[in-house]
């Protein structure tokens, strides 16, 4: 039974993210009134790679949530395929004694299916009812909604890249030199010899560098199909060839043609810009009662583009952190917020600020030929390597001093017996 005296909580955005914070907090802070709001009716299409790695299914996993994942498609192999022709392949779900099986979970089901969990959990959900602003009411947030203002001992912002609550705290959205943007489309996807239903790919076109494809496996020979690369990377593109982001999509298309994928029936063609994590964006601001999580704080794999694990990880040690306060006998709605909060955000920055370094490194050198071709050789030649790096696109891998001098001398050692 929650008290109306409680402290309330509000959530906006019911994505994986805003899902995930929710469900925590009834878990870690039970007293706590959570309200849940989105301005869109549920089920609703979000343009993402629909990629799930091992990362997310453990954060839905100590949710205790493993079944939501049953009804989706779960590849056991991971592709990369880079300069010169040379492909790299993890063959799941364990490799090297690592787990990596993962689904593809289109987000018209998986969001629907998440926002219900929180519903399930003891969150209010409500649907249709937009955030329209905030201001500081003291100790707490005095917030405008769709459908009438309330005060809130704690606001969570997990409205994803173009955070509505990221512009009221005042919080700088990431620059373009740290902001991605991607081609999404569903399709169909055959090769005569490659088991394409079995194998989330990744492609880093020689000729279209730092432009990244994918293709993620749906039942039916159905996949979701895109591009990524950085916005300024498009501009250019567009400046000097008139090169629009459906142009590169297409040419992309037309790579896997040549390479003896057959793909048709391409629809649903949608856009989206990932603010990645090398931005370091902040998650608090100075005496707000607010917090950014997911897109809106820029937790995006800078290598990647998965952001659905970091911000479900997030909203999860938000909640753990809040939990942890309450049982050792504090409190941490009122005065105190802003200490705890900035706990909160050291200790996120402890757990991941090396794993999106590294990916941010990877990501740089991934804009090269040369690096891209070293890299990917690097990582056909070894299990180990692929494994590795399987983990630094879906988990929180990091690569360590000894990874990346292993893989230099993985690279260099072909090389040296010609």
């Amino acid at each position: 039974m929650v008290s109306d005296n409680a402290p309330r909580v509000l959530v906006v955005g019911g994505g994986p993210a805003g899902a995930a914070t929710a469900i925590a907090l009834r878990r870690e802070v039970p007293g706590a009134r959570v309200t849940v709001v989105d301005k869109a009716t549920f089920p609703r299409d979000k343009t993402c790679g629909d990629g799930l790695g091992p990362g997310a299914r453990r954060v839905l996993d100590g949710l205790g949530l493993s079944e939501l994942l049953e009804p989706f498609h779960m590849p056991m192999s991971v592709a990369i395929s880079g300069p010169g022709g040379v492909e790299a392949l993890a063959r799941g779900p364990l490799m090297e004694g690592r787990d990596l099986a993962g689904y593809v979970t289109p987000r018209l089901d998986l969001d629907h299916l998440l926002l219900g969990a929180a519903r399930d959990a003891g969150a209010e959900v409500r649907e249709g009812v937009s955030f329209e602003g905030s201001a500081p009411d003291g100790v707490r947030e005095r917030v405008a909604l769709s459908d009438g203002e309330a005060t809130y001992d704690l606001v969570v912002g997990a409205d994803g890249a173009y955070s509505a609550v990221r512009r009221a705290l005042g919080v700088e959205r990431p620059s373009m030199r740290h902001t991605h943007i991607a081609m999404r489309a569903y399709g169909k996807v055959t090769h005569p010899d490659k088991p394409v239903s079995d194998t989330l790919r990744f492609d880093f076109l020689e000729s279209l560098l730092p432009v990244y494809g994918w293709v993620f496996p749906l039942p039916d020979d159905g996949a979701n199909i895109g591009v990524g690369l950085p916005v300024n990377h498009l501009k250019r593109q567009t400046a000097r060839h008139g090169r629009k982001l459906r142009d590169l999509f297409d040419l992309y298309v037309e790579d896997l043609g040549r390479r003896g994928f057959s793909v048709s029936g391409v629809e649903r063609v949608a856009t989206h810009q990932l603010p990645h994590a090398a931005a370091r964006t902040p998650m608090t601001a100075r005496g707000r009662a607010a917090v950014l999580v997911g897109d809106a704080a820029a937790t995006i794999n800078p290598l990647s583009g998965e952001g659905i694990f970091y911000g479900m990880a997030a909203g999860v040690q938000l909640a753990e952190h809040l939990g942890e306060v309450e049982r050792g006998g504090g409190t941490w709605a009122g005065a105190g917020l802003a200490d705890v909060l900035a706990g909160f955000e050291r200790a996120h920055r402890r757990r991941f600020g090396r794993h999106y370094r590294e990916c941010y490194l990877a990501q740089q050198l991934m804009r090269s030929k040369t690096w891209a071709g070293i890299a990917t050789r690097a990582v056909a030649a070894s299990d180990e390597a692929m494994a590795h790096v399987a983990l630094m696109l879906f988990d929180e891998q990091t690569a360590g001093s000894r990874g990346l001098v292993r893989l230099a001398a993985s690279s260099v050692r072909p090389l040296l017996r010609r």
